[in-house]
């Protein structure tokens, strides 16, 4: 009973998320704000157990992160923009063992970048450098758990991608569960950030 009220308050926020994506100009503040709600459905939250806590705390976020948003959004944009360019001239020259090691390098760079960065502007206020190098800072010191957070966004990209055979049904719940799976990671790594364990004297 708890998957399926889950699986339906993630539901909902993908729809919120796609909805306010529309604008395409407005996709990085809609992404801070779903991971400002997918933060506290991993808290197990009171103010978004219900539709009506899930959309006060959307546009509450929607709102005021949506500057950050937007620039972290055309980064991010910008960053897959030039992977596609390289990709396409390793398309025309022919793939070989260095070229195919060297895309993947870069898009794992590009995914450490960014895994942090949205979760990090829906909770805590800083400039946009400074997000993006806590992003890469709070990956270097949690690698494990990092990574494999990593391996969950680029299946659900995957699966994404697959489901163009079912007429990209994916798109209408996969992103809020790489949102929620990510936001799980990140509340861990906030928390034990917020409360160190103190020191023995």
């Amino acid at each position: 009973m708890d998957l399926i009220k889950k699986l339906f308050q993630l539901f909902f926020l993908n729809c919120l998320w796609l909805l306010c994506c529309i604008p395409v100009i407005t996709i990085g503040g809609a992404t801070c704000a779903a991971y400002a709600v997918a933060l506290r459905l991993a808290d197990e939250d009171e103010e978004v157990q219900s539709v009506r806590g899930i959309v006060r705390r959307f546009f509450k976020a929607f709102k005021q992160d949506f500057l950050q948003g937007l620039v972290l959004s055309i980064f991010t944009g910008a960053c897959c923009g030039l992977g596609y360019f390289f990709f396409d001239r390793a398309r025309d020259y022919g793939f070989n063992l260095i070229i195919i090691a060297a895309l993947t390098v870069y898009a794992l760079v590009v995914l450490v970048v960014n895994l942090y960065a949205y979760p990090l502007i829906a909770r805590y206020s800083n400039t946009f450098i400074n997000t993006l190098k806590n992003s890469i800072a709070l990956y270097a010191m949690n690698t494990k758990i990092s990574f494999r957070t990593q391996g969950w966004v680029v299946s659900g990209l995957l699966l994404i991608y697959l489901s163009k055979y079912i007429y990209y049904s994916g798109i209408l719940i996969i992103p809020s569960i790489i949102f929620y799976l990510v936001s799980r990671t990140a509340k861990d790594i906030f928390l034990r950030m917020e409360n160190p364990a103190p020191t023995e004297e």
